[in-house]
């Protein structure tokens, strides 16, 4: 949410803050239409145009023409940087939330960079949810001083502001395909592809994808790399989609109501090792088992995956290969001035369980 014009005379007040918006990045080429911005700034129609009409004489938009929007003259403004041997984590989750996965390529990360001189700060600010994080992502820069951030499940509005102010940024993830930012990943779209063919050989036409539900392409490439695998070697498929709200509340309301339809999945597909304990505990309470009632694949990995009953069919990638791969970009970027567009991605390795039932074809 951008500031709201506080002070009496509300044309240079908000004048101040479209101005602001336009420097940080806010807006590209475009202003938005009056009735939106009006509303966005919560003021008269009058008072915006007066408001325009002084960010017009500054030269940064265009002139007022019948049913256009105005042009964007400015640039945003490159933040300045100063070298200070220091790596900033930016992520929702913080320390103690980590999975046991990447809270291991943490630490080995931080252990890498430590023997070139380097400090590793996890920054976990409450801005994931804004819709307009722009005014608070330029405190935070100006805050964590630091050579290169690393961002970790950020949307696209967060890789967006890093991109447009050219600030040396690795996505640890999928950076959004607008958005030119070099990025390093486990090639999920792969894995589902392989776990979708691996579920269609052992006779399963019904299957549920289990998901956050959150902007983040790497669950975007889960998705299409699942559909492109039902897709191919003839037969006929379908998915079901299930997303997770961020609690057990929603799982367990997602499967209440797919195993109510007719003709539910008979195997899901899990993105995450939480939906794992939800999926079991939930069939436990209904008295109903994993293969015989219900088949599963994790694409994710946690040691005590091997401690279940039965053992669960899943992805696993190598936290000290991650770390690895990161530290050199890292490291890369925080040498040069450009930044280099890159994808990398490692392929995770299935390891078969015993939670996956093979059905008559």
């Amino acid at each position: 949410m951008p500031r709201i014009p506080q002070r009496q005379n509300l044309a240079i007040q908000a004048a101040e803050i479209i101005e602001e918006m336009i420097m940080n990045g806010g807006y590209k080429n475009y202003l938005p239409g009056e009735r939106t911005l009006a509303k966005k700034l919560q003021i008269g129609r009058d008072t915006l145009r007066s408001a325009l009409d002084i960010v017009e004489k500054k030269k940064l938009i265009s002139k007022r023409q019948q049913g256009q929007r105005r042009s964007i003259y400015a640039e945003p403004a490159p933040l300045t940087r100063h070298a200070t041997k220091r790596v900033g984590f930016l992520s929702p989750k913080k320390l103690l939330q980590l999975p046991p996965q990447l809270l291991a390529e943490f630490d080995t990360l931080r252990e890498l960079l430590q023997q070139q001189a380097y400090e590793l700060e996890l920054i976990s600010p409450g801005i994931f949810q804004l819709q307009n994080p722009d005014s608070k992502l330029a405190k935070l820069i100006k805050d964590h001083e630091v050579d290169v951030w690393i961002l970790h499940q950020c949307g696209q509005s967060i890789q967006q502001w890093f991109y447009d102010h050219q600030i040396p940024t690795l996505v640890r993830g999928l950076s959004h395909e607008s958005i030119p930012l070099p990025c390093i990943d486990d090639d999920w779209r792969s894995a589902a592809f392989h776990a979708g063919h691996y579920l269609k050989r052992r006779g399963h036409q019904r299957i549920g994808l289990l998901m956050p539900d959150t902007e983040l392409a790497g669950l975007r490439a889960t998705e299409q790399g699942l559909q492109e695998s039902l897709g191919s070697g003839g037969g006929t498929v379908s998915i079901q989609k299930m997303l997770d709200q961020g609690d057990l509340k929603s799982v367990t309301r997602n499967l209440k109501i797919t195993f109510q339809i007719n003709n539910p999945p008979t195997a899901i597909i899990a993105t995450r090792s939480r939906h794992v304990l939800n999926i079991v505990s939930w069939l436990a309470k209904h008295r109903l088992t994993i293969p015989e009632d219900l088949s599963l694949i994790a694409l994710s990995s946690e040691p005590w995956y091997e401690n279940l009953l039965p053992t669960i069919s899943h992805y696993h990638s190598d936290p000290i290969m991650m770390a690895k791969s990161v530290t050199r970009k890292v490291l890369s970027l925080a040498h040069q001035e450009k930044i280099e567009v890159q994808t990398k991605l490692l392929i995770p390795q299935f390891f078969e369980g015993k939670s996956v039932k093979k059905l008559p074809q």
